[in-house]
Formats: structure tokens, sequence, C-alpha cells
């Protein structure tokens, strides 16, 4: 009995969670489109077509700096937190099932990267507690390649980066949520749990490694 109100309990959180993400994607992509008319008018009034895009961009990082947005992004980084937790312990259908989530809510999608390669990597590295480097794995593998990968790999660098700078070794946790992710190919390329498997092999990092070890290097970076 306490095992089934146990799951009734856990199907309950997961709605309330999706409701949550639900109502944050909504506002999220309602800012979109006041943003959208936004470099519309500028472009109307003279504005190159480039200019007035990175316009809107510098008024949009400048507005969530100074914590005026509409997008609640604290609410929306505690949702992840529990529901990255969850995807953690469950088993593979219902890893499929919070994958398909985000099926409806392409903006807070597109923000699983930032959550790895931000919240979770820099909380990682402030605290120097591995939950955080596995909650940041288990966004990239509920992401599932549907965004452009090459974000994903910038933020799996940053995480991996957090890792090794707290003294963690990351690439047995990078295989842990690899073996947990979705093996299926992504538009007849790797799959999710393949790029998450190699990434310590990988170009990419060897890469990114680089350019960590000349920006700390550089005393014109400091």
């Amino acid at each position: 009995m306490g095992g089934i109100m146990n799951q009734a309990s856990s199907d309950e959180r997961l709605l309330q969670i999706d409701e949550g993400l639900g109502a944050l994607n909504t506002t999220w992509e309602q800012w979109d489109q006041e943003m959208a008319k936004v470099q519309k008018d500028l472009e109307a009034g003279g504005m190159d077509w480039f200019d007035a895009l990175e316009e809107v961009h510098r008024r949009y990082v400048e507005i969530i700096r100074r914590g005026d947005s509409p997008v609640d992004f604290d609410r929306l980084g505690t949702l992840l937190d529990e529901l990255c937790a969850i995807y953690l312990e469950v088993d593979a259908q219902e890893r499929a099932g919070i994958r398909a989530l985000f099926e409806n809510k392409q903006r807070v999608l597109k923000h699983l990267h930032s959550y790895t390669g931000g919240r979770a990597a820099s909380r990682l590295e402030s605290t120097g507690d591995v939950k955080w480097l596995r909650l940041g794995l288990a966004a990239a593998s509920i992401s599932d390649r549907r965004v452009d990968y090459r974000d994903l790999l910038i933020c799996l660098g940053e995480l991996w980066l957090a890792a090794e700078r707290v003294g963690i070794a990351p690439a047995r946790h990078f295989s842990a949520v690899a073996r947990i992710s979705n093996p299926e190919p992504r538009y007849g390329d790797r799959s999710t749990q393949d790029l998450l498997r190699g990434f310590r092999r990988s170009g990419h990092l060897r890469s990114i490694k680089r350019k960590a070890k000349r920006s700390s290097s550089d005393p014109f970076d400091r």
C-alpha cells in the first residue's frame, strides 16, 4: 500500500512540476513576442536588422541581470532541480516520460543547456557537492539533443571543468548518466547516450580545456 501511495504521490508531484514548467514556458514565449515587437519597432525607426537584434539582446540580458524579467528564473531553477533529481531515480519508462514533458515547452527545453553549464556548474563549483554534477548531467540527458548540440558540448565542458576545479573526477558520473540516457540516435547522428559516454575522449573537451588553460594564464583575461 505504501508503495502505491508513494507512486501516486510521485506522479502528482510530476504533474505539478509539469504545470509549473508549462506556465513558465508560456510566460517566456509571450516575453519573446514582446521583444520581437521591440526589434521590429527599432527596424521601423531606421536601425538595420543586425543592430536591432543586438540591441534587443542587450536589453534582454540587462532585464534578466536586474531581476526584472517576467520569467521567474528562481522558480524555474528550483523546478528543474527537483525534476532532474527525480529523473536520476526513476526507471527507463518514466525517464522517457520526463523527456516527453518538454515536447510542447520549447523555450524551457532550450534553457536546459543553460541549466547544465550555468546553474549546475556554478553551484557545483561553489559548494563542491557532486549532486550538482549529476543534476547538470540529468538536464543534458533530458534535453536529449533536441537543441543545437554544439551549445550542449560547451555547457558540458563548463560542467566538467567545474567538477575538476573542486577535485571531483567527472568521467564516471558522465558514464553513469550516459547509461540511463536515450540510446536512440538523433538526426542520423549519435545518441545522447553516446555523446555523454564519449565526452571524456572528445576533441570538444580537449579544445575547451586548452581554451581554459590559455585564459587562466593570460594576464589580460584577469
